[in-house]
């Protein structure tokens, strides 16, 4: 290799004995598990379990998969993974590259001294280990989630690593409330809008929820859970209890006032994109990407009758109409269905009918319970009677997706928030 100038070969040797400081700073089992993160950690994670090994935790990696120990700590002669990536036991692993005659002796020493473990998930480990890239041109965040406070103020939007509050009349962004380490997916007020707690976390890592003081703007507690990051959150009308949903399948419900895990509901296949209490905060809605909604028992969390499960394909969106029976779905299929729900039972599909010429991707009833506001992959929002079930109406088509969308608690306005980044704002009613 020839260097056109000695700067170049200058900064090349800075950065490379950088590297060589850095990795020589760290114990051996540090440094076993910066390599099995870069090249084992995508296939076996907590969500993605390959062969039913999970390399989350040192823990996880000790009890092995499906073909039993994945490592024989102080037997690096038989260990399965040693042989794998030595290319001795098929299949070869990593399956897509081979790792270098430096790493494969590291994991052997490493092995052969015991197979400490390390501090640290291998999640966290691969996160604290990515580089650091400056942007050279502003970038957008899209606005994943809106929610309209109680008096209709302000709106609170969920951006990339914050949350916006925008003043709902000037349209402006009147305080950011920062903290997030990726795209904030869901956001709610409280009853009486003394707090707004924001929801999203590290795709195939974990969820975070954060609980902010709307007046003063405060962080007031926050906490980590689900293996994934939360899609969706919802508050039981007395503003105690919170359900969130995730990726990862599960739905938990918590304390507010402490964070405290109460329960984890398990029984979808898929990923949970949307929760919502009833109005008595008892039954639990969910819709999953497995096309079905099911009905929880709150206290108990086992689930209620037969899921509704007319859905052909993935639902991402759910929505409580005010007088609390009636509950729309809609998702990957382009369809709406509205179904009658029965206490302690499940419900009864009222209707369907195809709604967008794409997956629609979020719903909305109005407070005053007369219009379902609908917004499409198609970049088209409509709102419909819900009485009859028809269109009265259709927004120009926006530049962008519309990821989130928030009715004021008057019914008169309603909010968007884009992929590409702004929130805009139109009224329910046309005056054309």
């Amino acid at each position: 290799m020839q260097w056109s100038n000695s700067s170049s070969l200058r900064f090349f040797v800075v950065i490379l004995l950088s590297t060589v400081g850095q990795a020589s700073s760290l114990s051996l089992e540090e440094r076993a598990a910066r390599i099995l993160a870069k090249n084992c950690y995508s296939c076996h994670n907590e969500v993605k379990k390959e062969s039913g090994l999970s390399m989350h935790t040192h823990a996880a990696l000790m009890e092995g998969g499906d073909n039993g120990p994945a490592l024989l700590p102080g037997n690096s002669d038989e260990s399965r993974m040693l042989l794998m990536v030595e290319g001795l036991l098929e299949p070869t692993m990593p399956e897509d590259d081979f790792l270098s005659k430096e790493d494969i002796d590291l994991l052997r020493s490493w092995v052969s001294k015991g197979a400490s473990p390390w501090a640290s998930d291998l999640g966290r480990i691969q996160l604290e280990n990515l580089p650091e890239i400056e942007l050279r041109t502003p970038a957008r965040s899209e606005i994943a989630s809106l929610a309209f406070h109680p008096s209709g103020d302000f709106v609170a939007g969920g951006a990339y690593g914050e949350v916006r509050l925008f003043d709902s009349r000037s349209h402006e962004i009147v305080a950011r409330l920062p903290g997030h380490p990726e795209t904030v997916r869901a956001v709610v007020f409280s009853p009486d809008g003394s707090i707004l707690v924001a929801a999203g976390g590290m795709p195939a890592r974990y969820g975070k929820v954060q609980i902010w003081e709307t007046k003063g703007r405060t962080l007031l507690r926050s906490w980590e859970g689900h293996t994934d990051c939360i899609y969706s959150l919802a508050l039981d009308p007395a503003g105690d209890h919170l359900a969130t949903s995730s990726y990862d399948r599960l739905i938990k419900l918590w304390e507010v006032g402490t964070g405290r895990e109460l329960r984890t509901l398990k029984g979808h296949a898929d990923a949970v994109y949307a929760v919502i209490f009833d109005l008595a905060g008892k039954r639990l809605l969910s819709a999953s990407a497995d096309r079905t909604v099911k009905i929880w028992d709150v206290k108990t969390g086992s689930q209620i009758g037969r899921p509704l499960g007319e859905s052909s394909a993935a639902l991402y969106s759910l929505a409580l109409h005010p007088s609390g029976e009636l509950v729309a779905a809609a998702g990957e299929d382009k369809m709406i269905r509205i179904w009658k729900l029965h206490e302690g039972q499940g419900g009864e599909l009222l209707n369907s009918f195809f709604a967008h010429d794409s997956s629609v991707l979020r719903l909305a009833f109005t407070p005053d319970g007369q219009t379902l506001i609908s917004a499409g992959a198609d970049r088209l929002v409509k709102f419909w009677d819900v009485a009859t079930s028809q269109e009265k109406r259709t927004l120009e088509p926006q530049p962008d997706w519309v990821l989130a969308l928030a009715v004021s608690a008057d019914s008169k306005r309603v909010a968007l928030g884009r992929y590409d980044g702004p929130v805009v704002f139109y009224e329910v009613q046309s005056h054309d």
